[in-house]
């Protein structure tokens, strides 16, 4: 496992860093510019604010950027047809562990700084509000977990279709799902069925709006455990079809 591990990094080089380094920065520069001028509600409830604003765009980039990574993971094999020669030196099943766990560690390392990039981006505005600590470790858990499950399927897909254009279409088809799902009701069927709106399962607030205040108010939602149970069915349904197509590749 780790001299698969090891060969992915040496392939991949940093083809994954030029596709999540500049959703990172558009999405902590476009969080700065929206939040620049803020008022003394917003001062006060800043970070609570802003999980919908990062779930908004988590849901609006994370899937074009996670098929464009599921292409070249999958292109650099499919070109000139070198997974014969790769299974021809190692097992199937590590070059599939490698993969995933290279692409696991980069998602990680992105919702790790665009937390901490939203924490200094609010203290540089003078928000006031403590940092919410436990709702954005459920919020980005659960959005790491989806775009994992968005890569498997991504993966799946840039193996059964040899245009890699088909399946990028289909991420920006499904990132827009995503958003419009927002408008549903929590737990709709719409929710499972569509994988792209798993991001939306580790909110913990909803916000919402008073005409007559003119104020912002965020009431709590209880965590939705069965949309993490169809996450964890979707990802363990993806890795076995990814695994068995890998598998079927031809030596």
């Amino acid at each position: 496992m780790r001299t698969a591990f090891s060969c992915e990094c040496k392939k991949t080089g940093t083809r994954l860093l030029t596709v999540l380094a500049p959703v990172l920065i558009l999405i902590l520069a476009w969080s700065f510019w929206i939040m620049r001028d803020p008022d003394e509600q917003l001062r006060a409830q800043g970070y609570t604010w802003l999980l919908n604003s990062v779930l908004l765009l988590n849901t609006l980039f994370l899937p074009v950027s996670i098929a464009v990574m599921a292409s070249r993971l999958i292109d650099m094999e499919t070109r000139g047809s070198a997974w014969k020669l790769l299974f021809t030196l190692q097992k199937k099943f590590p070059l599939l562990f490698g993969k995933l766990l290279l692409s696991a560690l980069h998602l990680l390392a992105f919702f790790l700084l665009e937390t901490a990039g939203l924490w200094a981006a609010g203290r540089a505005v003078g928000f006031t509000e403590p940092f919410p600590v436990r709702d954005y470790v459920q919020l980005q858990g659960m959005a790491l977990l989806t775009s994992l499950v968005l890569l498997l399927l991504q993966m799946l897909l840039s193996l059964r279709l040899e245009n890699q254009l088909y399946p990028l279409f289909i991420s920006v088809l499904g990132s827009f799902i995503g958003l419009f799902s927002m408008f549903f009701p929590i737990g709709s069927a719409v929710f499972y069925l569509v994988p792209w709106s798993y991001f939306t399962f580790g909110c913990p607030v909803q916000m919402q709006w008073d005409e007559v205040t003119k104020l912002y108010s965020f009431p709590r939602i209880p965590f939705h455990s069965a949309g993490l149970a169809a996450a964890l069915i979707a990802l363990a349904l993806l890795f076995a079809a990814v695994n068995r197509c890998i598998s079927r590749k031809e030596v």
